[in-house]
């Protein structure tokens, strides 16, 4: 089976984010008539989520622009860190630092206009959950030694 090219691959994350965007619009977003205002607790959980997903993607940069990384924070060509996370599905085990910008760029656009439109009380549930999944990724780096770095 051939590679796919970096092209080919930022056209089918670009694809597949305009996918994913567009089914939230119609299950999520469409039926909201208009968005509710929000709540000091949708404030802190909107701030956790946004600070855990930059640190995501700080520590993501810092692989791409480290490609001999280990797990160990050590470097390694023979034995290189890849992402494992969901991201590999967009930008791949070895992303460049482009690749990563505009996955996470995508990221943050598509939760906040999410998180915008829901009703307070699903609003809550969401970004609870980005939380909590930025957390345990933000931490899993960590343990491994990964920096956060742009």
């Amino acid at each position: 089976m051939k590679q796919m090219t970096p092209r080919l691959v930022f056209w089918f994350a670009f694809i597949a984010t305009l996918t994913l965007g567009a089914f939230v619009w119609v299950l999520l977003l469409a039926p909201a008539r208009a968005a509710e205002r929000w709540d000091d607790t949708d404030k802190v959980l909107g701030a956790t989520a946004l600070t855990f997903t930059v640190a995501d993607w700080a520590q993501t940069r810092y692989i791409a622009q480290n490609p001999c990384i280990n797990a160990g924070g050590g470097t390694d060509c023979a034995d290189p860190y890849r992402e494992v996370g969901l991201a590999r599905h967009f930008i791949g085990e070895r992303p460049s630092t482009g690749q990563v910008d505009r996955y996470f760029t995508g990221v943050l656009v598509v939760g906040a206009l999410a998180a915008h439109y829901l009703p307070s009380a699903y609003r809550k549930g969401f970004l609870g959950g980005i939380t909590l999944i930025e957390l345990s990724v933000v931490a899993h780096n960590r343990r491994i030694g990964l920096r956060m770095e742009f």
